[in-house]
């Protein structure tokens, strides 16, 4: 891996996002979602390139459901994750284009990497609450909560309890758009780590107002 970052590999597959051919643009997203995918920093060498933002605007026009929204939302995923975490404002455009994936795909492979990069996203510190909140995305979040797979539910209880650790303002936001029904829906779930992470975005909810 070293050697393909030392002869300028990533900064190459940067440059062939502008490519007039869908195909390499295809791969080149491909190609720099593995290498982000090795190590927390070889990940932020890529985002220093600059590949969230040509990534986040071809998302935004993407067909819904195709291998390439597929594709690009699983790299933009894996530019998001990691710990240490990389630093919010240079993840910060991909919020808005993987909120509208969510919107709009149903295929489980995409709801699982836009899921879990939403939860790492929202994971951190209040600044990161309105991005979040800003998409439109919550109605969808709360809707995927009560998803048979819970590599779709788990990663939506996160990102739910990061926003309930806002303001009272953001946490009513959370509850006007149904959060506590579907909560208590999932309270008695046979999965620990569901019935963990209810509790979890409970008690960021009663810390809350009266």
């Amino acid at each position: 891996m070293q050697v393909l970052i030392d002869r300028g590999t990533i900064k190459a597959l940067v440059e062939l996002l502008k490519s007039p051919h869908i195909e390499v643009i295809e791969q080149s997203i491909w190609g720099l979602g593995n290498i982000a995918g090795d190590s927390h920093k070889i990940r932020d060498l890529v985002i220093m390139e600059g590949a969230i933002q040509p990534i986040a605007n071809i998302l935004d026009t993407a067909q819904p459901g195709s291998s390439f929204v597929r594709n690009a939302s699983w790299t933009l995923s894996n530019l998001c994750r990691g710990r240490p975490a990389p630093q919010f404002e240079y993840v910060a455009r991909a919020v808005s284009s993987l909120a509208k994936v969510l919107i709009e795909n149903d295929v489980e492979d995409i709801l699982i990497d836009v899921c879990w990069a939403m939860s790492y996203l929202s994971d951190g510190g209040e600044e990161r609450i309105p991005y979040i909140l800003e998409t439109g995305v919550l109605p969808r979040l709360i809707q995927l909560l009560r998803h048979n797979n819970i590599a779709i539910s788990v990663p939506c209880l996160r990102t739910i309890g990061n926003v309930v650790t806002g303001d009272d303002t953001q946490t009513q936001l959370v509850i006007d758009a149904g959060a506590l029904q579907a909560l208590n829906d999932l309270i008695s779930h046979p999965k620990k780590t569901v019935r963990k992470e209810v509790c979890w975005s409970i008690s960021n909810i009663t810390a809350g107002s009266t």
